[in-house]
């Protein structure tokens, strides 16, 4: 029996619609990691999640659960989660979330606001007026769904006043500078992704890290927002040597990610041939984005030692 994508879809779809994320997270699990910062509550320039790094423990719940199901067992599930959409909610069955994943992904953002605030910029925060990006939706191809939720976000950024976004992942990134405006009349919002602000404003190193990285670009980065040279001065000024695959910047190979919801089996297989692929040239790989982190984290064990570049920035830049 095939995987019952059309179900999976449906529950992703209707989460949106429910609770404005593709799976069930709390407000404290999605801003939490602003609490001690005293970040200011909106402003003409705030720094947006799109909340995937936190999603981040969830979604890997989810792939882990989709996985270990056999494909009858879930299309079970699934189908009870549609007819009694009322009074089961099939995708709680699947959150388990391991609340030291929350943790840590919750360390990198603030890693990031702490990077930037160290650089001079001044940003705010929408703390729980902060709404996913939609970005799934999109990727679906539910083009209706999509418009919809890319509206609702729109208004709460007029609300605040916002003029410029400062994103952190790369689907957030794509999503809000190259889509959004196809879509939404009057998007005239500045778009600017962290890793290009913290490149322009020439930060100095705190600490020399000599060793040898590659790097896997992802996909949204390196083929359409050109984020491919900044991170890599960034690193290059903080001591390390990178060593360039093949099929990096806008040749990078896909990490299987954006299939692991779908088909976990086929993400798995996608992301074992690129961990392999990086090993060829170095054991230590860096990642830039939450989605590419967690599907090659599958397979990485004994291959690749992943770590996400915020860390990184954060040992050359940090206090």
């Amino acid at each position: 029996m095939p995987l019952p994508m059309a179900d999976v879809i449906t529950m992703i779809k209707n989460n949106i619609s429910k609770r404005g994320t593709p799976l069930p997270i709390s407000t404290g699990e999605a801003t939490g990691w602003a609490m001690d910062l005293d970040i200011p509550h909106g402003g003409e320039t705030i720094l947006y999640t799109g909340l995937l790094y936190q999603l981040t423990p969830f979604i890997e719940s989810v792939v882990d659960r989709l996985d270990k199901l056999d494909d009858e067992s879930l299309g079970g599930l699934l189908k009870a989660g549609k007819v009694f959409s009322g009074i089961l909610d099939i995708s709680r069955f699947f959150v388990k979330p391991d609340k030291d994943e929350i943790r840590e992904q919750h360390n990198k953002i603030k890693r990031i606001a702490l990077l930037l605030r160290k650089a001079g910029v001044e940003f705010g925060y929408l703390y729980k007026d902060e709404m996913y990006s939609g970005v799934l939706l999109y990727d679906l191809g539910l083009e209706d769904e999509f418009k919809k939720h890319a509206e609702k976000v729109f208004n709460k950024f007029r609300k605040h006043g916002v003029k410029k976004v400062i994103t952190i992942d790369p689907h957030s990134t794509h999503v809000l500078r190259s889509v959004y405006p196809q879509y939404i009349e009057g998007f005239e919002i500045e778009v600017k992704n962290y890793l290009e602000i913290l490149s322009e404003r020439g930060l100095s190193p705190e600490n020399n890290i000599e060793e040898d990285i590659t790097i896997h670009d992802p996909c949204y980065y390196a083929r359409y927002e050109d984020i491919i040279q900044q991170p890599r001065s960034l690193l290059e000024n903080g001591g390390l040597h990178i060593v360039e695959a093949e099929k990096s910047g806008r040749l990078t190979h896909c990490c299987g990610g954006p299939l692991e919801s779908l088909s976990p089996k086929i993400a798995a297989e996608i992301a074992k041939y690129r961990a392999a692929e990086l090993s060829g040239y170095c054991d230590k790989v860096v990642v830039m984005c939450p989605i590419c982190y967690s599907n090659l984290k599958r397979v990485a064990r004994g291959i690749i030692e992943l770590t996400d570049i915020s860390s990184i920035l954060w040992k050359i830049y940090g206090d």
